[in-house]
């Protein structure tokens, strides 16, 4: 009996232990680094650095390719403008065409930063917001949205 099972106990092992390939088609995205204090500057850039992995590699900017980014304010506040920001689509650069690699995204804080509507002693005038970004690739394969940690972009 333990001779019949034997072989069929290496098979499984076998097939269990071959190596996949780990990238998809469609793209993954992690956020690796990112700003979290931004200075009460207006001209102050702040980043958010994404790695991806994509099967096909064609995630450079050639054409068809593109990123989604929307910032989500996280404050409890009445603030200049209303509390949502709309949504922003780029292209990415031109890259060799890699399997996996990084993405930075760079923005700028006056773009970002909502004043307090009455800002009257002891408000906090900070902002907090976290990003939510996704790709797609030159084949139309959407990553999942990542979000990010928050980013506290200091006021006045």
């Amino acid at each position: 009996m333990i001779k019949k099972l034997v072989p069929l106990f290496i098979l499984l092992v076998t097939i269990a232990a071959c190596s996949k390939d780990k990238f998809e088609t469609k793209p993954t995205l992690t956020v690796k680094n990112q700003s979290r204090v931004v200075p009460a500057d207006n001209e102050a850039i702040f980043f958010v650095t994404l790695e991806y992995t994509d099967k096909e590699g064609d995630l450079s900017g050639v054409r068809d390719s593109s990123i989604y980014y929307q910032a989500v304010l996280q404050n409890v506040r009445s603030v200049i403008g209303g509390p949502n920001y709309p949504p922003a689509f780029g292209s990415l650069p031109e890259f060799p065409e890699k399997r996996s690699g990084e993405i930075e995204l760079r923005l700028d804080r006056f773009a970002y930063y909502k004043q307090i509507q009455n800002n009257q002693g002891g408000n906090d005038a900070n902002d907090t917001i976290v990003f939510r970004i996704a790709v797609k690739d030159r084949a139309g394969n959407v990553s999942d949205t990542v979000t990010t940690e928050p980013i506290v972009l200091l006021g006045q």
